[in-house]
């Protein structure tokens, strides 16, 4: 039987991993099936779970949007002075 707790991180898990798999999708141009076989792949090759592949590609793509959002901001602060 199922606890609420492995219910509640199975919900998570899932999440994150459609997260990374739409971006995957939009950022690499991958079928859903594609973004899905290349975590799966990840995991099984690193020998890690997929909620860990998918949050790292989450990561990733947070850390690479604040960058680009930051320098455009920069760049935006420097034509106005």
């Amino acid at each position: 039987m199922y606890t609420y707790e492995d219910v509640r991180k199975l919900v998570e898990e899932i999440r994150l991993v459609n997260r990374a798999k739409l971006i995957l999708i939009k950022m690499r141009g991958m079928t859903e099936g594609e973004a899905h076989r290349l975590i799966v792949r990840s995991a099984m090759d690193r020998c890690v779970r997929k909620r860990q592949v998918a949050q790292e590609i989450v990561d990733y793509h947070e850390q690479y949007e604040e960058k680009r959002g930051n320098g455009e901001n920069a760049a935006g602060n420097g034509n106005s002075a």
